[in-house]
């Protein structure tokens, strides 16, 4: 019951640290998107894959990593 017990709770623990893991990708690219200067529209697929990457980033994780990458690469 003991090894039951300090499972759940390392679980819970464990749960609680991975969330938000991509938090600051979705921050650089918030923060970046506030200082570019680059046209509306370049703007809106910016949002686009900054969104695709948060609907991601807990199912597919490269997918999201891959989304978040290229909203970066826009504003440069």
């Amino acid at each position: 019951m003991k090894n039951i017990t300090t499972l759940l709770i390392l679980l819970a623990i464990s749960g609680f640290c991975s969330a938000g893991c991509m938090s600051g990708k979705i921050n650089a690219v918030n923060k970046e998107l506030k200082m570019t200067s680059v046209s509306d529209d370049v703007k809106a697929e910016i949002i686009i894959l900054r969104d695709l990457g948060i609907e991601n980033e807990h199912s597919n994780a490269k997918l999201a990593v891959k989304y978040f990458d290229e909203a970066m690469a826009l504003m440069k």
